[in-house]
């Protein structure tokens, strides 16, 4: 393992630990640290709508105009995550634009589904350009478990485990199974924590591959 490896998978590590530690004092102390950090729009949500925009401004800022012509993409959806966590995909329509009913309910108005379309559309565009450009890059680097790959790894699997939790009683109704609402609010303190650590991780991804491309 190189000493580059060495000192991203060193910082992986650290901000593991740093949520583990976060998570710990949320659980831990809930109820008496609620109102302050796991409100809509408490310290932790506002927290990493920051961390989204301060990824998309070091992006810009790094890559330039050139990073902007050629994976513009990636600045757009981390923007997207950004204004979604701050409830922006519901904030402005009558229905969440993410809803399934948005663009067949009578109630919302035609100029919402038109921008909701556009929204919808641009967030599509570039999760394919993504997938189409990167992906298969993704699975060789994994491979040779580089710390680009490792990092954005990481940040589907709190991507994925996070929406999974988030919600769990609505999900678990059609089985018949019944969440408490001791364990609701202990799953969704956990969510809000991994969701910070999301942005981090992008961060250190986007770094690490900043930090290869002026060393090639």
């Amino acid at each position: 393992m190189s000493e580059r490896e060495t000192i991203y998978f060193r910082y992986y590590g650290f901000v593991a630990v740093g949520l583990a530690v976060l998570a710990g004092i949320v659980l831990g102390f809930r109820e008496s640290v609620e109102d302050i950090l796991l409100t809509e729009s408490g310290l932790i949500e506002r927290a990493s709508a920051l961390g989204y925009f301060a990824c998309a401004l070091y992006m810009m800022a790094k890559g330039g105009s050139e990073f902007i012509r050629t994976r513009g993409y990636f600045v757009v959806l981390v923007t997207l995550f950004g204004c979604r966590e701050l409830d922006f995909d519901k904030a402005f329509t009558t229905i969440g634009i993410l809803k399934s009913r948005f663009f067949v309910s009578p109630d919302v108005p035609l100029g919402e589904k038109l921008a909701g379309f556009i929204v919808i559309s641009i967030l599509i565009w570039s999760v394919y350009k993504i997938l189409s450009q990167h992906f298969g890059s993704f699975l060789s680097d994994l491979r040779e478990r580089t710390p680009e790959a490792i990092g954005v790894a990481i940040v589907f699997f709190l991507l994925a485990f996070s929406k999974s939790i988030d919600g769990l009683p609505r999900k678990l109704q059609p089985l018949g199974i019944e969440v408490s609402a001791e364990t609701n609010a202990f799953f969704g303190a956990l969510e809000e924590v991994l969701e910070l650590g999301i942005p981090i991780y992008i961060a250190l991804v986007a770094h690490a591959w900043f930090k290869r491309q002026t060393s090639q």
